[in-house]
């Protein structure tokens, strides 16, 4: 029997589709580069706002305490969400470019000329340029995994790349320009045998499907919330506690 889907009704969570356009109801297709935010997180956005808006971690007063709950509560469900071994492998972020240049900055004391760092042709800028930027300042050789006709990763290729010399492997979940769902459980697999830490960027995965990073084995993955109907400007790193012990800190200050 087939799921008949109620339009009007998935359409009614979003107050801003009730906007006309050019004088016809606002259709929105562009959710795969930021969705639009339903009623019920814009409402939990303005509670926060409304009733307990304090600093978390740095306070005693009753407010700090409650924005202090509702803060680890949201890590405790993304790491829920995500299959995380623990609560503090969930890093929070200003979104998925955030996440790549914190790991990619990290990487900076792990590299050495000579190294190599893997990433695939089908990758977002974002997750280009901080190898780049790496790879100038460590000395360390950036390869590229070609795609085929198909848009899809030239797997033959990518065994071919894979040596010794290679440190960090980071490629997306799904291509942001394609579609392409990538064979990451390969690439984490093959990548670790070659003692390689694995990033993926799951920024257009994760709002169709649920990675569980545990199965996965893999060592970072990143999201941004606005391609999950969440609020701009947050995002998380999930991070196997090991690596994030070895990875100095990004930045001085609070919540380093």
């Amino acid at each position: 029997m087939s799921h008949q889907i109620d339009i009007e009704k998935v359409r009614a969570d979003f107050p801003i589709l009730s906007r006309k356009v050019n004088g016809h109801p606002l259709v929105y297709f562009d959710n795969a580069a930021t969705s639009q935010t339903p009623k019920v997180v814009i409402d939990a956005i303005v509670e926060y706002y409304e009733q307990y808006n304090a600093n978390i971690h740095r306070g005693v007063h009753s407010l700090s305490q409650e924005a202090t709950d509702a803060y680890e509560q949201a890590r405790e469900t993304l790491r829920a969400h995500f299959n995380a071994a623990k609560k503090e492998e969930i890093i929070f972020t200003s979104g998925t470019t955030h996440g790549i240049n914190l790991v990619a900055n990290g990487f900076a004391s792990q590299l050495k000329a000579g190294d190599e760092v893997i990433v695939s042709a089908l990758e977002h800028h974002s997750n280009i340029v901080p190898w780049q930027m790496l790879c100038e300042k460590t000395g360390a050789q950036l390869k590229v995994i070609p795609m085929t006709n198909s848009g899809e990763l030239a797997m033959d290729a990518f065994h071919e790349l894979l040596s010794d010399k290679t440190k960090l492997v980071f490629v997306n979940h799904v291509s942001n320009a394609l579609g392409t769902i990538n064979p990451i459980e390969t690439i984490i697999t093959e990548a670790h045998k070659k003692g390689a830490a694995v990033l993926i960027d799951g920024a257009q995965a994760a709002p169709h499907i649920k990675a569980d990073v545990q199965a996965l084995d893999v060592d970072f993955y990143v999201v941004s919330g606005h391609k999950m109907c969440g609020p701009t400007g947050v995002g998380i790193l999930y991070g196997k506690e090991e690596w994030l012990n070895k990875l100095p800190p990004y930045q001085g200050g609070g919540e380093m």
